[in-house]
């Protein structure tokens, strides 16, 4: 856990944990047309924030085993944006991040563990 103590009130609360820049490879976000194209990632433990940039718009969640996205309830990524996401470490020691195109067009997600 970070040293909170060294440092002012806002830098306190953007210390994170890890503070690694582990780039994993590019990944395809698979078409809507079937729930069971969501692509799962395993989270390392030591990850605090997910930097994501996404080709399309992509559903996704977080949970504590591999899940399918629901097109319902689970959060959005728009294209073309980089986007940091605090991981919820509250699920426990393994975090996956689920994800699915929100269409029938697949594309690039690239992502940054830190």
């Amino acid at each position: 856990m970070a040293d909170v103590h060294k440092y002012t009130v806002q830098e306190a609360l953007n210390t994170t944990v890890g503070g690694e820049w582990t780039v994993a490879s590019a990944r395809t976000a698979g078409s809507s047309a079937d729930v069971n194209n969501t692509t799962h990632k395993s989270i390392k433990e030591a990850t605090g924030i997910l930097g994501i940039y996404s080709a399309v718009e992509i559903y996704f969640n977080f949970t504590s085993s591999e899940a399918n996205v629901n097109a319902s309830n689970d959060m959005l990524i728009p294209k073309n944006t980089l986007t940091f996401l605090t991981i919820p470490r509250g699920l426990g020691a393994t975090v996956f991040f689920n994800y699915n195109s929100t269409s029938t067009t697949t594309g690039s997600v690239r992502m940054v563990e830190i």
